[in-house]
């Protein structure tokens, strides 16, 4: 499988046999801690790994997430995870070596979790005839929203053949490697990555003439401000936020702010099953 062909060589050699003999399918998370057993998680459920060996060096993790130089991942780190091949996303957890009130690395990891990329085409072949305006997919963490976006993408991209213009700043969508995306987001999406998301939304608006504009995750102010901008020049936008639900969302300040505004006019809500329910909000 290849999600174990791009994992396995970043994982401690104590876990190695065990991991290849294991079933990778409907594996969601594999989570490491200093002092603890290496758990998977597949559909909501917890298994537990001992290490044949050495307890592992989440240090080592580490370097070989970032081929050897965590320098040149210093703006990832800053931000608590990395992205690597696949679009599988490690988060970190460890000692902040703060300068001036300012988050500057991570150092000493405690702790890691490994969130494995899905990539499932076909899955938003219902949610495409819906997509004739702005739309926001919704759901918990876990619920399927990247893997649900990464196909609404590519559908719009190649059966729609609409210009799509994906705001990727941690490449878990596109998986792009050397300007080639690893993983299927259609053959006319411009892709951004690694640049902050409400930068790379007006960067997509302003060169690259797009009809549709994707991110994943929205969570500060500032990538509402740049969706609003982009929803007034006419685009439409598709996107995610974490949530329970609709009146969830209204609560919260920065999400009732863009429903109020009419920004999204249908919403995706996502279970934890992964199965979705399309509701119109105008």
């Amino acid at each position: 499988m290849k999600q174990m062909e791009q994992i396995l060589p970043l994982l401690p050699d104590c876990y190695a046999e065990s991991l290849r003999r294991l079933s990778w399918e409907g594996l969601e998370e594999i989570r490491l801690g200093t002092g603890r057993p290496l758990r998977l998680l597949r559909a909501g459920r917890e298994e537990e790994l001992r290490p044949q060996g050495d307890a592992p060096m989440l240090e080592d993790l580490l370097r070989r997430a970032c081929r050897q130089s965590v320098y040149a991942c210093a703006d990832s780190l800053r931000q608590g995870y990395l992205t690597v091949e696949g679009g599988h996303r490690i988060g970190i957890c460890g000692a902040g070596v703060m300068e001036r009130g300012v988050l500057q690395n991570l150092s000493m990891p405690s702790s890691v979790v490994i969130r494995i990329a899905h990539e499932i085409p076909g899955c938003a072949n219902d949610l495409l005839p819906k997509l004739r305006s702005s739309t926001l997919l919704l759901g918990p963490p876990g619920s399927g929203k990247t893997t649900l976006l990464r196909d609404a993408v590519r559908l719009l991209s190649d059966r729609r053949r609409q210009r799509v213009g994906l705001a990727d700043q941690r490449g878990e969508v596109s998986a792009m490697v050397s300007g080639v995306p690893q993983l299927q987001v259609g053959s006319r999406t411009d892709v951004l990555v690694r640049v902050d998301k409400a930068a790379a939304v007006l960067m997509l608006l302003r060169t690259m003439n797009p009809q549709w504009i994707a991110m994943d995750e929205i969570t500060a102010p500032e990538d509402a401000a740049a969706l609003e901008q982009a929803a007034y020049c006419g685009v439409n936008l598709l996107a995610t936020a974490h949530g329970s639900g609709l009146e969830d969302l209204k609560r919260r300040p920065l999400y009732r702010r863009l429903l109020d505004g009419g920004v999204f006019e249908t919403v995706a809500v996502l279970r934890a099953d992964k199965s979705y329910t399309v509701e119109e909000l105008l």
